[in-house]
């Protein structure tokens, strides 16, 4: 819920209590009168609580001044995982290259993944593939361990700000897709690259439990699910940071700092 309808409802609610408590006066004669210990401390507990909504919904717009810049900065490094994740899903899948420097090439791109029966099928041919499956695995293992380390420098920072412990949460959930297709995939699949240290790591994961009914039916299911998952984040996050900072801000600043440059 955004903070002003917070705000207006916790105020119409104090509003209403305080109303009822004076029209309860002629209800109920002189009670309030007569009994004005309790009606102080009732008096009390409204304003108390009034004041407490209020006071937490200005610390909270506080707490979201001062985030707004390092939260867009986070968020914008989330973005760019979840934007390589579909990326190289989109195109490994459908082998047609996403052309980026602009807008419209992503939409195009996106527009690919979120086709879902087109995209579900040329899945099914990339996992027929064994050269594709090689390259699937080499390219979620690397993806995997990126964001992995994007998480983790930002873990922290996030948890405790609450408005966007939400959205991290989302992009802990796209981390766990692709470190669970890319552990099932190396312990099924092991390549020859594989390191022994690696090799350990994918027998005692979580994950490898498993492994032995998750097929290329599951592997389906989930690159499917993941790419049009990493697509929905990717915009919705950048969607987020653009309204936290907007784009035209930027400018702004940066013709302030111009103009109080020192002449040469």
């Amino acid at each position: 819920m955004e903070s002003s309808h917070r705000l207006t409802i916790a105020a119409t609610l104090g509003v209403i209590v305080i109303a009822i408590a004076a029209a309860s006066d002629f209800v109920f004669g002189s009670f309030w009168s007569s009994h004005a210990m309790l009606t102080s401390l009732i008096a009390s507990l409204i304003v108390l609580a009034v004041t407490v909504v209020v006071l937490n919904e200005a610390l909270e717009r506080r707490d979201r001044r001062r985030w707004s810049v390092l939260a867009q900065y986070v968020l914008f490094q989330l973005v760019q995982c979840a934007r390589a994740s579909w990326m190289g899903f989109v195109e490994l899948v459908t082998q047609q290259e996403i052309q980026t420097g602009a807008t419209e090439g992503l939409l195009a791109g996106a527009g690919l993944a979120l086709d879902t029966s087109a995209f579900s099928a040329a899945t099914k041919a990339m996992l027929g593939d064994a050269r594709r499956r090689r390259v699937l695995q080499e390219m979620v293992v690397i993806l995997a361990a990126h964001c992995r380390g994007v998480i983790a420098d930002w873990a922290s920072v996030m948890v405790g700000a609450g408005p966007y412990t939400e959205v991290f949460d989302q992009h802990v959930e796209l981390q766990g897709r692709l470190d669970w297709i890319a552990e099932i995939l190396s312990h099924n699949e092991p390549t020859a690259a594989r390191t022994f240290h690696e090799a350990k790591l994918a027998r005692s994961s979580v994950s490898a439990e498993y492994a032995s009914v998750f097929g290329d039916d599951w592997l389906h299911d989930q690159i499917v699910s993941t790419t049009q998952f990493a697509v929905r984040l990717d915009y919705e996050s950048r969607a987020l940071g653009w309204k936290l900072v907007p784009f035209e801000s930027w400018n702004e600043r940066i013709q302030l700092v111009v103009g109080d440059l020192p002449a040469l």
